[in-house]
C-alpha cells in the first residue's frame, strides 16, 4: 500500500493538478476567512467552517476524479490489477494520496485560528470540534469522488457524477421543508452530512455524527474495492 500511496501522491505534484488544487483551495478559504472573520471581527470560526463546506463539495472533486479513471483509461490499471496487491490495498493507498494532499492544504489553514488566538479570544473547543468535522466530511465527500472515479474511465463524467451526488445531499435539507411527514423529515436530515456537521459547529464531540461519517466512508471505499475486485475477477 505505500508503495501505491507514493506513487499516487507523488503523481498530484508531477502533474500540477496538486498545485492547482492547494492554490484554489487557499485562495477559498483565504477569501473566506477575510469576508467572516476579519470582515465581522469575529474569532469563531463556525461561519468560515460553514461558508467552506460549502465550498468544498465543489472543489474535492477534483482530487479524485482522476484517481481510478486515469488508470482505467490508459489500461495501466491492468498492471495493479495483477500485482501481488489485495484490492483493498489499492484503493486505500489511492484513497489516502488524495487525502494526503487535502490535509497539506488543512495544515496550512491553521495560520488562521493562530491568527485569531494571538489578536482575540479564540474558542479552542469549537474550533478544534470545526475541523475535526470538516476533515470528516470532507473525507467522506473523497470516497464517494473515489467510487465514482473507480467507475468510469472518464475523469469528466468521474467529477460530473460527483457533483452530482453532493448537489443532491446539499438539498436534502430544501427538500425536508416541503416534506409534511415528520418520519420522512427526519430521515432526510439524518442522510444529509451537512447536517450532521451542525453538532461540531456548537462544539459538540458525539460520537453519532463521527461514526456517521466514518460509516459512510468506509461504505463508499467498499464499494470502490468491489468494483475492482470485480475487474480482478474477470
Amino acid at each position: 500500500m505505500k508503495a501505491i500511496f507514493n506513487r499516487e501522491f507523488n503523481s498530484y505534484f508531477t502533474s500540477m493538478l496538486g498545485y492547482v488544487f492547494l492554490t484554489i483551495f487557499l485562495l477559498l478559504t483565504g477569501i473566506m476567512f477575510y469576508m467572516v472573520n476579519i470582515g465581522y471581527m469575529t474569532a469563531s470560526m463556525t461561519g468560515f467552517f460553514a461558508s467552506v463546506n460549502n465550498v468544498a463539495i465543489f472543489f474535492l472533486p477534483l482530487l479524485t476524479m482522476r484517481l481510478f479513471s486515469e488508470d482505467r483509461k490508459l489500461k495501466t490499471d491492468q498492471l495493479l490489477l495483477t500485482a501481488p496487491i489485495s484490492t483493498k490495498e489499492i484503493v486505500l493507498g489511492k484513497f489516502f494520496a488524495a487525502f494526503a494532499v487535502f490535509m497539506t492544504g488543512v495544515v496550512i489553514t491553521l495560520i488562521y485560528p493562530v491568527m485569531l488566538a494571538v489578536w482575540g479570544s479564540l474558542p479552542f473547543g469549537e474550533t478544534i470540534s470545526c475541523y475535526i468535522g470538516f476533515i470528516l466530511l470532507c473525507s467522506l465527500i473523497l470516497s464517494i469522488g473515489a467510487f465514482m472515479s473507480s467507475v468510469t474511465e472518464s475523469q469528466i463524467v468521474a467529477a460530473v457524477a460527483t457533483y452530482g451526488v453532493l448537489i443532491f445531499t446539499m438539498l436534502l435539507n430544501s427538500i425536508s421543508t416541503y416534506v409534511s411527514n415528520e418520519a420522512v423529515v427526519n430521515i432526510l436530515l439524518w442522510l444529509s452530512p451537512l447536517q450532521r456537521f451542525s453538532d461540531f459547529t456548537l462544539g459538540i464531540m458525539s460520537f453519532e455524527p463521527i461514526i456517521y461519517y466514518m460509516s459512510l466512508t468506509g461504505l463508499f471505499l467498499f464499494f470502490t474495492t468491489m468494483v475492482f475486485e470485480r475487474r480482478r475477477l474477470r
